[in-house]
């Protein structure tokens, strides 16, 4: 009878150790999550340091640009790695990002509202011009004194975006850009034909616009003093 005692109470004993050792790696591994970064589970892999950017995308994963003070990194959503690519040349880095979009319909003006499900995420320090081709393209926080954004078949919204000198857009083939609520200090855009621009409460101390007769232009809020 005392065996049976002894041997249920080491049971016992080593099932309630086993419980608190568990419950002790749980809370190690929970204290570690960053609650504040969604992409802590993307794949990271280092970036060229360049001037001039062109993103290749598709029309169903959004890409998020965002402003950094440390080196270039590139955020990869871990399922679709092997689809990311990157070369340069010169002062030129080209990055491709090109998941199967086949039987997507949707418009990039169709898609200007919303933000698609973020795959790659893309920290610069400090380009200077950027080339968009088939792509749903953010730019988040992002702050600088000078940009040139040329967008082709593809959608960019902006978010929180502060440029304290100009700012040149250039959308065509079919492209749609949608400026939040940035501040800019002067802003030049020329639309082409079948694409367009929505300014929504964005503030601007300067507007050149060009656009095309068929060209969709779309002010809101602080933006609508540029109507004549």
């Amino acid at each position: 009878m005392k065996t049976s005692y002894i041997l249920l109470a080491i049971i016992v004993f080593v099932t309630l150790t086993g419980m608190v050792a568990t419950d002790v790696m749980l809370k190690q591994q929970f204290e570690k999550i960053d609650w504040k970064n969604p992409y802590q589970e993307f794949v990271q892999r280092a970036l060229p340091t360049a001037k001039h950017w062109v993103v290749e995308g598709t029309p169903t994963e959004e890409i998020i640009v965002v402003k950094t003070v440390a080196k270039p990194l590139a955020l990869i959503d871990p399922d679709l790695v092997k689809f990311y690519r990157i070369r340069q040349q010169g002062d030129t880095v080209f990055v491709a990002f090109t998941p199967d979009d086949r039987g997507y319909q949707n418009e990039p003006r169709e898609d200007a509202t919303r933000e698609l499900g973020v795959r790659l995420v893309l920290q610069l320090p400090s380009p200077q011009t950027m080339q968009i081709k088939n792509a749903r393209l953010t730019l988040r926080e992002f702050v600088t004194d000078k940009l040139v954004v040329s967008l082709r078949k593809s959608r960019l919204r902006t978010s929180k975006l502060a440029v304290s000198e100009s700012f040149t857009l250039i959308a065509n083939q079919n492209s749609f850009a949608a400026l939040g609520n940035d501040q800019v200090k002067s802003l030049q855009a020329t639309v082409g034909d079948s694409s367009g621009i929505w300014l929504n409460n964005t503030q601007i101390d300067s507007f050149k616009l060009q656009a095309s007769p068929k060209a969709q232009l779309d002010l809101q809020g602080e933006a609508l003093k540029w109507l004549k």
